[in-house]
């Protein structure tokens, strides 16, 4: 009885103190709070953080001088609504000091929630801001170092646009204390001051394109231009970039501008999408190129592909006695003609299939004169890299894809397998890691799989995913949030990994069954899907001794007809058999600048 008696005191202390404690939060001056009802949990949180999210934005209003005044359907501005709106990207995701006082449930069919937080910690929310810009900033300039100037332009203005939505946007600086408000618009127009295009021939109604940063080919850039009739979408590709007109369209000047905001990606990273919703966009004159039509450099081709230079490859024939050379020669012609068929006789079965499936992604076509190189893998077969291909979709916006194609031949000399390549900087990479001791052969096979795996989704090869993903694999699709304070229920099919405080990382699983018939609708209402690998790390699982386990992080851009973001995928891949490469982990996450927070092997094996 005496228990029972104590434990009815206690909860009736516990409700009168938290009856009162909230009265405080309420009249105290010290926090901001909210209120919400719903029909549950989670459309209540929803309300009650609203009324948070509009009590900072009141109380803070003045303090954002850098948001323009944004008009309203009546004419007036309201920088209150434009001040609100900047403080709503402090989604549940990123208001991370936020605490949850859940009421005594009402009726049935009503559920209420209470939120606060003290208003001593609302500078938490902006150095967390600060902090992912700075780190964008370090990771453009990599990418500048490297000249990919799509990666570079990117991630500058996304952190350009995320210190203009600070409260305090001067006291964002770099560490050599340039303020980052200022000195990143000063950056992104001397980059884009660097550039150079030049119109180089033309094929028919496609226009080729001479692409350069300081004098060097591009490795990788972004642009827009007119067709004659719409705005399409282009990309530079080590140097080199096209154009494809409306037929007859032939003006005395091209223009086209470089797009440094790349707004389609951000869609990997809630909060920048966010972000750049509510700052209006900031337009850099450097951006816009007017190209002239001259007359000396519109010399049309002939259907004669430009020939390989001999010296690259090697002298070896196949059975019918045609050489290595004489292979790609034919190949080329084949594009350049649109004579496919002249060139099936030399391919394998398997060979000639994912041939069909190449000149079939788009409109295909040749560009340039290929720089090629020969590299022997293992089993007697060679590898040529290097002939360059641009690819162009009409549905929707138009887009072009520029590749580098690589040819594997196999011991007789035919071509068993044709694939993308992932990048020059990223093949030399591995490639390098050979002088680490892990071998020319090991190195080879791990840049033959990754381009493999980049092509099977391009060119929608749903058997060969299906071939390569052990029936027994992790397959994960999420997004990284925070946790709110409270949370108790998931799905079966979800999980969280915490990975620092309260920032979680939620995700759903699949099986492979699963999976393949995601992928297979995927493919189905998609016209193409393109990715393309922008950074990336290797590592060798010297634990797993008697196989060939490796763990491979990869920042990737996916573009589909329907959808397009970045993000990081993340395989352990077990490449004991190169005949048959096994994948037991695969997982993709938004974008996160903190490579600590990208999902590694450490999460599957200790």
């Amino acid at each position: 009885m005496r228990r029972t008696l104590l434990a009815m005191l206690t909860l009736l202390c516990t409700l009168t103190a938290g009856a009162q404690n909230w009265d405080y939060i309420r009249t105290s001056g010290e926090y901001y709070w909210g209120q919400g009802h719903g029909r549950t949990e989670a459309e209540a949180r929803q309300q009650a953080l609203a009324q948070l999210t509009s009590m900072i934005a009141t109380h803070v209003s003045n303090d954002f001088r850098w948001l323009s005044d944004q008009k309203t359907q009546d004419g007036s501005t309201s920088h209150q609504e434009q001040v609100l709106s900047c403080v709503r990207t402090y989604s549940q995701a990123t208001l991370t000091n936020v605490q949850w006082w859940p009421q005594p449930l009402g009726a049935a069919s009503d559920v209420a929630q209470r939120c606060w937080m003290a208003k001593k910690e609302l500078h938490h929310i902006f150095e967390e801001r600060i902090s992912k810009a700075r780190s964008m900033v370090q990771v453009a300039d990599e990418a500048l170092a490297q000249r990919q100037l799509d990666y570079a332009l990117q991630n500058y203005y996304w952190a350009y646009s995320l210190v203009r939505s600070l409260q305090y946007p001067q006291e964002a600086k770099t560490e050599n204390g340039h303020v980052l408000v200022d000195w990143l618009p000063l950056k992104i127009a001397s980059v884009l001051g660097g550039i150079t295009f030049e119109v180089e021939d033309h094929d028919g109604d496609r226009v080729n394109l001479l692409a350069t940063y300081q004098g060097q080919p591009v490795r990788s850039l972004l642009f827009k231009y007119s067709d004659g009739r719409a705005t399409c979408d282009g990309a530079a590709r080590d140097g080199h970039a096209m154009m494809e007109m409306m037929p007859g369209y032939r003006p005395k000047n091209y223009h086209l501008d470089v797009d440094y905001e790349c707004r389609s990606l951000a869609r990997g990273d809630a909060e920048v999408e966010a972000v750049m919703a509510v700052v209006s966009p900031r337009y850099f004159m450097q951006a816009a190129f007017t190209l002239p039509d001259t007359p000396a450099e519109t010399t049309a081709k002939t259907d004669t592909a430009p020939k390989v230079p001999t010296a690259e490859l090697p002298a070896a024939s196949s059975k019918e006695g045609i050489t290595v050379k004489e292979a790609i020669d034919r190949v080329s012609t084949a594009i350049t003609a649109r004579r496919y068929q002249d060139a099936e006789s030399l391919f394998t079965t398997d060979g000639l299939d994912m041939w069909h499936r190449l000149v079939a992604y788009g409109r295909a076509r040749l560009m340039g004169t290929p720089q090629l190189s020969a590299q022997p893998t293992t089993g007697g077969r060679t590898v040529v890299r290097g002939m360059q291909m641009s690819f162009s979709f009409n549905r929707g916006t138009k887009k072009t894809f520029v590749e580098d194609v690589a040819f594997t031949f196999n011991a007789e000399g035919k071509i068993e397998a044709v694939a993308f390549g992932i990048g020059r900087q990223a093949t030399a990479d591995i490639l390098r890691r050979s002088s680490l001791g892990w071998g020319e052969d090991n190195c080879q096979m791990l840049v033959e799989f990754l381009e493999s795996y980049k092509t099977a989704y391009c060119l929608e090869r749903i058997d060969y995913l299906r071939s390569i993903f052990d029936d027994n694999a992790t397959i994960i699709v999420g997004n990284v949030a925070w946790k709110p304070a409270g949370t108790r229920s998931y799905n079966d099919n979800s999980r969280r990994i915490t990975v620092d405080g309260q920032r979680i990382i939620t995700y759903n699983r699949y099986d492979k069954q699963q999976y393949i018939e995601h992928l297979a609708k995927c493919f189905s209402r998609n016209e193409f899907i393109n990715l393309r690998f922008t950074s990336g790390d290797v590592r060798w699982l010297d634990k797993f001794q008697d196989r060939k386990m490796f763990a491979i992080q990869l920042g990737q851009d996916y573009n589909s007809t329907t959808y397009a973001d970045m993000g990081y995928l993340f395989l352990i891949v077990d490449l004991t058999d190169n005949t048959a490469p096994s994948i037991h982990v695969r997982t993709w996450q938004p974008n996160v600048v903190d490579m600590d927070k990208v999902y590694h092997e450490g999460y599957f094996y200790r």
